[in-house]
């Protein structure tokens, strides 16, 4: 039996999405569909539009027949963490046969290629680190400079500079070294990504599967309930202010580029300077940016330093089941005991998926609880701002059960 896995956001899940579930069940042979969707912050840097379940509701419909939270801790990260927590989810799952992405390039032995190169250089050495410095310090933007680098390591190859560059490809190429570093035999299968660009907000209705990009203007122009970024500024306001008190204060120990782990000195310095004229997240993004800080970046940072997110724990001892079709029921039944022969996982930890959140919260270890303080903490900053907006009242984690188709 195949099970296929798909790593996504649905931010929000449209009709593009629905093909690829079809299209991913069908390359693998695969008789269900499992998803690890970001929960209620996405890997941009932004508060997903609508909530987990809502999304999540919105893919059984389209096809998925499981659908886990991919942990905060990766979902609001680096593409490579993104990809790393996406695929170790998959794996620790253990009856995961495939996996299938979308991408600009539809063939996947370049991504197995770059994927083999990138492998060997961060076990032999830092040169793409060195080569990335030097094209940064040459005024490239970052992803720019990204694809200069990877193409100068690589050397001899037919692929070019925008493989490297675009969106889907960043992420199907840091998938596949995930698939390495994890030593996994899941399968990995890309789909060409048909439809409206992803940086096209033009109308959606016009394209037979349109951008996520497109349908979020959308969706900001009118009214249904949502959340956007500068929902959140009182809080990220806040904690920026904190930040800034606790470097005054002599006593405080811990370096203030540690309370977000994507926060950087240079960043830090930018974002203090431009403080004092604080009117809204978006506004200090668009006054920080520059070629080497990308707004996503800048977005995390804040979002990271109000969800006090401040580095990324490479274990998976649990996954948070959002929903399932209920004839996919059984898979759960086969879920492997923990390898402790595998690196990943420590004697104290025991996988477990998290189904009711009262009977199984206290089942985790202390480390395990830990972490999912994390996902506990920014599901309720997410409720409380999305309640405070539209002065309704909704469940919190603990009277949430997974949707069932």
């Amino acid at each position: 039996m195949n099970v296929v896995g798909i790593i996504a956001e649905y931010n929000p899940f449209h009709s593009g999405h629905a093909y690829h579930i079809r299209q991913a069940k069908e390359l693998a042979g695969a008789d269900y569909a499992v998803v690890i969707l970001s929960g209620d912050f996405v890997q941009r840097g932004e508060p997903a539009i609508f909530d987990k379940y809502s999304r999540t509701k919105d893919a059984l419909a389209g096809g998925a027949d499981l659908v886990f939270e991919l942990p905060v801790r990766f979902s609001l990260s680096s593409a490579g963490d993104f990809a790393y927590g996406g695929i170790l989810a998959l794996e620790s799952l253990g009856f995961v046969t495939h996996v299938c992405f979308g991408s600009e390039q539809g063939n996947i032995d370049s991504f197995l290629e770059v994927a083999e190169v990138l492998e060997r250089e961060d076990n032999s050495g830092t040169e793409f680190q060195s080569q990335l410095s030097a094209r940064l310090q040459e005024g490239l933007s970052f992803p720019d400079a990204r694809a200069r680098a990877l193409l100068n390591i690589i050397g001899e190859t037919d692929l070019d500079e925008p493989f490297f560059s675009m969106p889907n490809n960043i992420l199907g190429i840091e998938y596949c070294l995930a698939l390495r570093k994890l030593g996994s035999s899941i399968v990995p299968l890309t789909l060409l990504r048909d439809g409206q660009d992803y940086r096209d907000a033009s109308n959606p209705s016009l394209m037979r599967y349109p951008s996520s990009t497109a349908i979020r203007a959308g969706i900001s122009q009118s009214y249904t309930p949502h959340l956007a970024l500068d929902d959140f500024s009182d809080l990220v306001c806040y904690s920026l202010r904190e930040i800034m008190r606790m470097e005054a204060d002599p006593s405080y120990r811990i370096p203030v580029t540690d309370l977000a782990k994507d926060l950087s000195p240079d960043i830090y310095g930018r974002i203090k300077n431009e403080m004092p004229d604080f009117i809204g997240v978006n506004d200090l993004v668009s006054r920080c940016r520059t070629k080497a800080f990308t707004e996503s970046r800048l977005r995390r940072c804040l979002l990271q330093a109000c969800l006090h997110i401040r580095e990324t724990d490479k274990t998976m001892p649990y996954l948070h089941l959002l929903g399932m079709n209920t004839q996919a029921g059984h898979l759960l039944k086969d879920l492997r005991e923990p390898d402790l022969d595998d690196h990943h996982v420590s004697e104290d930890d025991s996988f477990q998926v998290i189904t009711r959140l009262a009977a199984d919260l206290p089942r985790l270890s202390k480390d395990a609880r830990a972490l999912y303080e994390e996902d506990l903490f920014a599901a309720d900053i997410y409720r409380q701002v999305f309640q405070r907006k539209y002065h309704v009242t909704l469940p919190n984690e603990y009277q949430q059960a997974p949707v069932t188709l």
